[in-house]
């Protein structure tokens, strides 16, 4: 545990968790695009859309306006996290992924394409691999990641092939070396990854409305999207694929373990009968095992299930927790037709879910509150979001990702094949609350213990902010407390708060100190855990 008074740092935590949304502004105008934006919007804005405020980012977007901002973000060059090695110096298996993550988190406080870093890492929770889950090479994460990097701003049906392929998913959902039946052996094929290829990547246990809501037959019951018959002949349809040939290996029917590159078919290893699926589709017999996949494909990107499912998740990891029926039914009918005939088209989605209505009403300062409009601030979203906003400077050997993992949150280790946390979690009340699902007594201590190192010590190692920016602000406390809620509170800090941090500066002596203790009880507050 860090330095610190831990009953007060407690009391701070819990009181976030107490009273989880405040400070939101709703109302059903909707802004221009392309207009320009007072800095609170433009600062609300960029906590949806990438990993945090700066001064120079909210000025930027203020000018450009968000549709201009978007267009800059989708043409944007990538950021990258380096390839690992195979093996350590001492010759044995690499499983170290702490340079991965390392990479990762500096690429989220330093990196250009903000939107497409965090579209991807919003992919990446919903197609699970992880290191403690029967993937620990470390190699096998850059090339798993860029999957959801390249294809951020693509089509989702891309997104399903290139993650089928991917010898990473291959290994964790047992799709590698997944051969056909063979009776003399009594073996069948894996069924795996045919069932959460479609109970979390795609369709999700029962059959959705455009806006999110069951489909209910005749007695009022959810219709469920597939049964067990189905998961057997999906497992058919994803067999004879093996792991690709290792540099100066020779291929195999069943290729041993690596990472690098897609898998391939080994036509004598795939199922060639015919295989009926979900909605009782029928792929027809005799097909290789790519026409097998293609086929799927066409199925999956047919079913409007689909759109819901997908949408709903993207606007929890982006906008907020509890999306209306009519935000899910608006960001949905894009998913479904981008406007030019085309379905799963990513960057017209991403774009529909940031300039809903319901997404911008809060821009507006004048509107009414609405209490349960946001999202908690994860432990992968919290991190850089206090990094970028204290100006911090992360080395290749930054040690930030164990702050994140301190807090249950644990980059590219998902506790399993559900991720880190469920998009079906709820609080006490019933709201959608995904993220509280692993915020406990603990983690909203740790968190507290978190900003009180980063403004009082050392964060992490390899690690350092810059607090020069709210100094110069200092002798001001009017001064000061819009400096920070420009940056970390999109300008709205509540009065209570604002009554607490002068109290804590006038507590304080020099510049330095009221500065510390001005940002300690505003980083820790319910209002800042909260993006509203």
């Amino acid at each position: 545990m860090r330095p610190g008074n831990c009953s007060r740092l407690l009391f701070i935590a819990f009181a976030a968790a107490v009273v989880p949304f405040p400070g939101y502004s709703q109302s059903s105008s909707e802004p221009s695009s392309t207009q320009w934006l007072s800095a609170s919007a433009a600062a609300r804005f960029l906590d949806q859309a990438t990993w945090g405020p700066t001064p120079a980012t909210i000025a930027q977007s203020q000018q450009t306006g968000i549709s201009n901002w978007l267009a800059a973000q989708f043409a944007s060059s990538t950021s990258d996290i380096p390839d690992q090695p195979m093996l350590t110096s001492a010759g044995l298996p690499n499983r170290d992924i702490r340079p991965v993550q390392a990479a990762f988190f500096q690429n989220t406080v330093t990196g250009q394409d903000q939107l497409r870093q965090r579209v991807a890492f919003a992919l990446s929770q919903i197609w699970v691999v992880s290191a403690g889950g029967g993937v620990p090479a470390a190699y096998a994460y850059p090339p798993y990641w860029r999957v959801f990097r390249n294809n951020a701003f693509g089509n989702y049906r891309d997104v399903i092939r290139a993650v089928t392929l991917s010898p990473a998913m291959g290994r964790y959902l047992n799709m590698a070396n997944n051969n056909k039946a063979n009776p003399r052996k009594d073996t069948s094929a894996n069924e795996n990854y045919a069932r959460e290829s479609m109970q979390l990547f795609t369709l999700g246990l029962t059959e959705l409305n455009p806006n999110g809501t069951p489909v209910l037959d005749q007695n009022n019951n959810p219709i469920p999207t597939y049964d067990q018959t189905v998961v057997t002949s999906m497992a058919k349809v994803f067999t004879g694929w093996t792991y690709p040939t290792a540099p100066g290996a020779t291929a195999r029917t069943n290729n041993p373990e690596y990472y690098v590159g897609q898998m391939f078919a080994v036509e004598s290893e795939h199922d060639t009968t015919a295989k009926t699926i979900f909605a009782s589709i029928t792929i027809p017999a005799g097909q290789t095992a790519e026409q097998d996949l293609e086929s799927l494909l066409d199925a999956l990107m047919a079913q409007p299930t689909m759109a819901p499912f997908v949408s709903q998740q993207l606007i929890q990891h982006l906008v907020t927790s509890n999306p209306s029926p009519q935000y899910i039914a608006r960001v949905s009918t894009v998913f479904q037709n981008d406007g030019n005939g085309v379905t799963g088209n990513l960057q017209a989605v991403i774009t529909a879910i940031l300039t809903d209505p319901e997404a911008r009403a809060g821009d507006d300062p004048t509107a009414a509150i609405n209490p349960t409009f946001g999202h908690m601030r994860e432990p992968v979203l919290f991190m850089p979001n206090i990094l970028r906003g204290l100006n911090a400077t992360l080395s290749s050997n930054s040690a930030v990702y164990y702050d994140s993992s301190e807090m249950d949150e644990n980059l590219f280790n998902a506790p399993s094949v559900f991720s880190y946390f469920s998009p079906l979690y709820r609080v006490p009340g019933g709201l959608l609350g995904p993220e509280f699902q692993i915020y406990t007594t603990q983690t909203a201590v740790d968190r507290a213990g978190i900003v009180y190192a980063a403004l009082y010590g050392q964060i992490a190692q390899g690690t350092t902010v810059n607090l020069t920016p709210f100094v110069q602000q200092a002798g001001s406390t009017s001064s000061l407390l819009s400096y920070i809620s420009s940056i970390f509170l999109h300008g709205s800090m509540s009065a209570a708060l604002a009554q607490a941090a002068t109290d804590a500066i006038n507590a304080a002596g020099t510049p330095l100190a009221k500065v510390q203790a001005a940002l300690y009880v505003v980083l820790t507050s319910g209002e800042y855990q909260i993006i509203h």
